[in-house]
């Protein structure tokens, strides 16, 4: 890990850190006041901090069914199902619908179905807007913050999402590169589940 997560030193500002005392210094920190990059200091240094903490590590452990997919446990149902009894599917196997939330594990789950050559159908993803029209978010509540390219277009280049109002769920469907469609929750579609990993 290098420039640019390593501050400059604070009392010599032409040498990056890790500097001066790299047999003493084991610890990092961050601070605003230096613009969030890392510092390192003596781990028995007293100075008001915080931990921050990450997920564990993950040792590409999903429970079967699942298989890893990124750093997200995947199972694919090849049945079809309406969107809420496409949740309950995923549950019986220890899941919920796919999160999609951000761009790496959205990519990373697109390399996967199209390596599968699963298509053409649809599957179900965990997002809809029937709590309120037009606020897409997904199962644990969160909004939907990923916008173009993610959307798919119909026929001559209209925009998904479409028909407000009819389609309150949405799909990742060959026919659309595997962008986002909305489409009726009482359609049916093939299910992508996911889980936690062990």
């Amino acid at each position: 890990m290098g420039a640019p997560y390593w501050a400059y030193h604070s009392s010599n500002g032409s040498l990056v850190e890790p500097c001066c005392k790299p047999e003493l210094e084991n610890c990092a920190y961050i601070q605003p006041s230096g613009g969030w990059a890392v510092h390192d200091d003596l781990c028995d240094v007293a100075k008001e901090t915080y931990p921050l903490c990450s997920k564990a590590p993950i040792n590409g452990l999903c429970d079967n069914p699942y298989v890893l997919v990124g750093m997200q446990c995947v199972h694919i149902i090849p049945s079809a199902y309406h969107w809420l009894d496409a949740r309950s599917q995923c549950a019986l196997t220890g899941g919920d619908l796919i999160n999609l939330k951000d761009c790496d594990k959205y990519h990373r789950v697109y390399l996967y179905l199209d390596q599968q050559g699963h298509n053409p159908l649809g599957y179900w993803i965990g997002v809809s807007d029937e709590v309120l029209e037009g606020q897409w978010r997904w199962i644990d509540g969160s909004p939907l913050s990923l916008e173009l390219p993610y959307w798919g277009t119909y026929g001559g280049g209209l925009l998904e999402p479409d028909n407000p109002g009819v389609e309150n769920c949405l799909e990742l469907s060959s026919a659309f590169m595997y962008r986002f469609s909305s489409t009726a929750c009482s359609n049916v579609r093939r299910v992508i589940c996911e889980a936690d990993p062990v």
